[in-house]
This record gives structure tokens, C-alpha cells and sequence, in this order.
């Protein structure tokens, strides 16, 4: 029962699969009947394509890239800080500040003044600064374009902007002459644009355990509003389970929902709390027989193909499940025609 557990919280469908797995009536699977219990990940029969990672080989930044990159993340920590003077302190003594609405601060006490001012209205608020271009002006010159997002919370939903930076060596240090912060295009502000926080998902990913097989894709929806999730979990002696989820963004709470549904029956519903590589969900539903259930879920982007996932707070029925195992999601690798029709040569 601990493997399907955690293979159906993967999901996020949470509560409702693991009742289902867990209540289905057993298979036999005996060679007399000609069923055969799912091969382990770790022992996967010949001429079968295990799931596999690919891992790109990163290139070594350029001096100024460096610079640039550390600037960015000396903003982010000192935010998430809730300091203002070293905040202000990226800055030159005569540095600019303008923000999304306009407003210019000069100079790094008023930096600081505004921040605090800041801090103190929003004390959880955090962002998040990513750089998508660096240019090199000059050997003591930088330019540099990121994106960022701002959460008010930890609840609320990230809100997208960009920010264009100049920094300027003095001595042998880099600092930042200006920041100028801008609201990102409408699109950024649609159900499109905060749900597209997830877009990393979109694609097939497979998890192969000692006794289960689990499978989901996702796309978007033909609106480009929701990403739709399809699953199918395959525990060894029991039916296989499927379903589907659908995540958008409800604009009353101003959070990322979601919802969803297996062939058991079951469904649940709830919110997604996070930004950058880790994602939280927390679900309630009702099982296929009218009880209440729950659980929280945490995913973690690795890279770009692999992820985790791990369960806490799972209730059913009104007891208490304890499962912290990990999980670990790879993303399929693309099958072009030619190996698919390798691969039918092969079984031929």
C-alpha cells in the first residue's frame, strides 16, 4: 500500500486514488492465468526503452554574466530578507530606481526608504529575478534583461514583470546604476499567463517503482486557459486506475486551482501554493463511497526533466496515513518515426 500511495499523490489526485488502489479487488496474477506482475524499473526486460534524461552540458558564463547573475540574486536575498539597506545597497550612491508604475528613486537612501516603506505594507511578499540576456556595453559597462515574479504571499498567485538593469564596475565591484522595472503585456495578466507558471509540466513523464507504473501527460487545453493532465496507475495486483485534471486560475481567490477526476469514480479538488521549482498542492475530495479525504503534495522541478513528488498530510476516512516517501518523475524522451519504426522492426 506505501508504493500506491505515493504513486497516486504524485498526481495530485491525491485522497481519491489512494482509496481507489488501495480497494481494488485483487488480480491474480499467477503465470495460469497468463498475467504477469509489472517488471521493476531497475530490471526492465530486453529490447523495452526505459525512460530516460537527457542533461544538458551547461556553458561557462562570461565575466559579465557572472556579474550580472550575482547583482540578480543579491536583489532576490535581500528582498526575501525584508532588508531594505541592502537592497538599496546594490545600488550605485547615485543609483535610479524605477518601478512598474513609474516612480523614480534616486540616489540609495531613497532606495531604502522606499523599500521599507514596502516591506512593512507587504511583509510576505517575495520575488523571484531571472535573467534572459546579458550585454556587454564595455569592459566596466553590463546590460542586462530579466523577468521576475512578485507574490504578495505565499498564497497568492506570482505576478509577472521584467526588469532591465545597467551596472557599472567601480573599483572592483559591480553595482547597479539602474533598474527599471515594467508590468508585463496583458497576456501576462490572462488566466493564459499565470497558469503558464506550470508550462513546464506539458509533455509525457513516466515512473517506474518495484510495483507500480505511472503515467501522465499534459497539454494545454484548445483555450490555452487550463493544462490537462491524463494519468493511468498501474499497481501490481489490482486494476489500473486512470483520470484526468484540469488546472486553471480562479480569479475570486486569485490562486491556481485545480481539479479532478478518475474512472473510480472518485474527485477532488483544491489550490497551487509556489513559484520557481516547488509546487504545492492541497487537496480535498470524496471517495467513491462518500467519504472525505485529503492530502498535500509537493513537487520539485529538478530540471527540465526530471521532477519529485512527496506526500504529507494524507487523511482517508478519517485516518491518518504517514508516507514522506520521495518520488522520482522523468520526463519520456521524444519518439521520432524512424524509432518507432526501429522499434517494431525489433519486435518483429
Amino acid at each position: 500500500m506505501r508504493q500506491w500511495i505515493v504513486t497516486a499523490l504524485l498526481l495530485a489526485t491525491s485522497t481519491i486514488c489512494v482509496v481507489v488502489a488501495s480497494d481494488q479487488p485483487k488480480l491474480n496474477t499467477s503465470n495460469s492465468t497468463g498475467r504477469t506482475p509489472l517488471k521493476s524499473a531497475s530490471n526492465p526486460s530486453k529490447g523495452e526503452g526505459g525512460a530516460q534524461t537527457s542533461q544538458a552540458i551547461a556553458s561557462k558564463p562570461t565575466p559579465h554574466e557572472h556579474a550580472a547573475k550575482q547583482l540578480s540574486e543579491a536583489l532576490r536575498v535581500a528582498y526575501q530578507r525584508g532588508d531594505a539597506k541592502a537592497f538599496a545597497n546594490t545600488f550605485t550612491t547615485d543609483g535610479e530606481y524605477l518601478d512598474a508604475h513609474g516612480e523614480v528613486f534616486h540616489g540609495r537612501k531613497r532606495i531604502a526608504e522606499d523599500l521599507a516603506i514596502l516591506f512593512r505594507a507587504s511583509p510576505e511578499s517575495t520575488i523571484e529575478i531571472e535573467l534572459t540576456s546579458t550585454r556587454s556595453i564595455g569592459r566596466n559597462l553590463i546590460a542586462a534583461d530579466a523577468v521576475t515574479h512578485f507574490k504578495k504571499s505565499p498564497e497568492s498567485v506570482a505576478v509577472p514583470g521584467k526588469c532591465h538593469l545597467i551596472c557599472v564596475r567601480e573599483a572592483d565591484s559591480w553595482l547597479i546604476a539602474s533598474l527599471h522595472e515594467s508590468l508585463m503585456e496583458d497576456e501576462a495578466w490572462s488566466h493564459h499567463g499565470r497558469v503558464s507558471q506550470l508550462e513546464w509540466l506539458v509533455g509525457d513523464w513516466i515512473s517506474e517503482g518495484q510495483e507500480a507504473h505511472v503515467h501522465f501527460s499534459c497539454r494545454w487545453d484548445e483555450s490555452e486557459h487550463f493544462l490537462l493532465r491524463d494519468f493511468t496507475i498501474e499497481v501490481a495486483g489490482a486494476r489500473p486506475l486512470s483520470g484526468t485534471q484540469r488546472i486553471g486560475y480562479d480569479p475570486i481567490t486569485q490562486q491556481l486551482k485545480f481539479w479532478t477526476f478518475d474512472s473510480s469514480g472518485g474527485f477532488s479538488d483544491g489550490f497551487v501554493h509556489g513559484t520557481g521549482e516547488t509546487w504545492t498542492l492541497k487537496s480535498s475530495g470524496v471517495t467513491p463511497d462518500g467519504q472525505l479525504a485529503r492530502a498535500t503534495n509537493i513537487w520539485t522541478r529538478i530540471d527540465n526533466n526530471r521532477m519529485t513528488s512527496e506526500t504529507t498530510d494524507h487523511i482517508v476516512r478519517g485516518e491518518q496515513i504517514h508516507d514522506d516517501e520521495k518520488l522520482t518523475i522523468v520526463r519520456k524522451p521524444h519518439r521520432t518515426a524512424e524509432g518507432a519504426a526501429a522499434g517494431d522492426r525489433r519486435k518483429n
